[in-house]
């Protein structure tokens, strides 16, 4: 392996006071500090639209040589450590086309990111301001395939962070098309390179050759050892790395992987964590490409959010430690009365969420069958999950719900109140009848990929219980009215020859 013997260099950060500059230094996007100990408040309205727009500049911007190391850098992501040197390898990867049987189904997954470009891992990390060269065969200049500095994709500039001191740049990704034999770019945060090509574009295999970026630590469930990992934290200079698996790869601080002893235990249950939310949801085997997660000091929105990649909120200044749980699965499951737990398994939901059955109000609760179904089968029960499931809770929401008269638009406000429905179904008729049910939804989409068979919200709710009455083979389109959930007299006709079905005593009881 060539290496060039070029230090790379450390920001050294002496006198900063808020945003990072003297009093007599004007602020500017160029030389800005932002960090959980100098945020740039919503107050500030004119500079951070400054910042936003000098960092969407910068993403797009094809001109590397005028790009430089941004101060904010240092403290995230970070920089790497002193005496890293930058190298040259080759990286091959191979790149496989989502199978043409799967587009109907996963095109359903609109909460997942599901056409987002793949992520290639090179396990190199660009310092931040350093060139970085790639060199590619002609063969595949024109590919339509890109390089990625960076993971921490969530833009600062909308949804909830808009409305939120920033505790980092707005927006630190860079992409780049590989369309010619040799490339150069740079990233004025850094970041870990990625290769990225599109799942429904053609397959192809190729090798990289990447030069300036330093060794980053990867490992791979069931083919990095583990003398080899305890090597690769040895002598980690760079401040990201990830751990690898079929079914989740999470990236990760060095601060935190350098806890990770067992990295094939941990895989191990995100494995199984991953393939059981898979299981339930019915999603076409082998899976196409990995999970992704990955911690942020600041999120666009939220604690955790879906997509590609699945993004956690990780910062100590505001109490938030995902980071700890993703290396410690085992803390899943146990009960937590609402928390990590059941806020992984709900956002790993999210990306196994089928939008033909995600009705009004429902976007926050399907995903919760997953939550339910994790606790059941990898927590021995539910006891314990969420207070929002709990008897008590179930029975207070019921009879206040109930109280006042069933309601489409009430139904619709809280989440827990609607998936007490769901819960009704599932314990009266199991989660093999959730399976066949989610099946069925697959056979539409192979038959109508353009999903024209549901369009409007009364199509789905009408789809619903028709379906599940389908494969249960009891009609369940009163039990929908009886919680205020309309359903068509052409649906009632139609499941009409069909035996009604109530729980005992319900809704009389409220």
């Amino acid at each position: 392996m060539e290496k060039y013997l070029v230090p790379i260099g450390i920001l050294l950060l002496s006198n900063i006071v808020s945003y990072g500059q003297s009093p007599t230094t004007p602020v500017t996007p160029e030389n800005i500090i932002i960090h959980p100990g100098a945020t740039l408040a919503v107050k500030d309205s004119t500079l951070r639209k400054q910042v936003r727009a000098w960092c969407l500049y910068q993403a797009d911007s094809a001109n590397y040589k005028k790009v430089k190391v941004h101060p904010s850098a240092a403290y995230f992501p970070g920089a790497v450590k002193a005496g890293a040197l930058a190298i040259t390898r080759t990286v091959n990867i191979q790149h496989h086309k989502m199978p043409d049987s799967y587009v109907p189904v996963l095109s359903r997954l609109q909460f997942s990111g599901v056409f987002d470009d793949n992520l290639y891992s090179t396990g190199l990390y660009a310092p931040a301001g350093q060139v970085i060269t790639i060199r590619m065969p002609d063969s595949l200049k024109d590919k339509s395939i890109s390089v990625q500095i960076g993971c921490h994709t969530d833009f600062l500039g909308y949804w909830m962070a808009w409305e939120e001191d920033w505790r980092r740049m707005p927006y630190i990704v860079r992409s780049n098309p590989l369309n010619k034999a040799t490339v150069k770019v740079v990233s004025p945060f850094g970041g870990l390179i990625y290769i990225r090509a599109n799942p429904k574009s053609e397959g192809w295999e190729g090798s990289f050759t990447i030069s300036g970026g330093v060794t980053a630590p990867m490992f791979v469930l069931g083919k990095t050892t583990m003398e080899e990992w305890k090597e690769q934290l040895k002598n980690n200079k760079a401040p990201w790395g990830e751990l690898m698996s079929d079914q989740m790869i999470l990236t990760l601080p060095d601060t935190i992987l350098q806890k990770v002893q067992q990295p094939d235990s941990v895989m191990a249950l995100w494995n199984l964590i991953v393939a059981g939310e898979m299981e339930l949801a019915q999603i076409p085997q082998p899976v196409y490409r990995p999970q992704r997660m990955v911690i942020d000091e600041h999120l666009a929105g939220g604690a955790l959010h879906s997509g590609y990649p699945i993004m956690a909120h990780h910062s100590p200044s505001t109490g938030q430690f995902s980071a700890d749980v993703m290396i410690n699965p085992g803390q899943l499951l146990v009960p937590s009365e609402g928390g990590a737990n059941w806020g992984f398994f709900h956002e790993i939901g999210h990306n196994m969420q089928n939008i033909d059955w995600v009705f009004g109000g429902t976007t926050e609760v399907s995903c919760n069958f997953f939550s339910l179904y994790m606790f059941d089968r990898l927590v021995g029960g539910r006891n314990g999950a969420h207070p929002g499931v709990s008897n008590q809770n179930t029975e207070l929401m019921m009879r206040k719900y109930f109280s006042k008269g069933a309601n489409y638009d009430t139904w619709q406000q809280d989440p827990f109140l609607g998936l007490i429905m769901f819960r009704q179904l599932q314990e009266a008729f199991g989660w093999e009848s959730f399976k066949t049910f989610f099946r069925r939804y697959h056979e539409l989409a192979r038959k109508d990929p353009e999903g024209n068979y549901i369009k409007t919200d009364e199509q789905k709710r009408d789809l619903w219980a028709k379906t599940f009455s389908e494969v249960t083979g009891r009609n369940v389109a009163p039990f929908f009215e009886a919680w205020g959930i309309p359903i068509s007299n052409t649906v009632k006709t139609e499941l009409s020859a069909l035996p009604g079905w109530m729980p005992y005593n319900f809704p009389e009881k409220y």
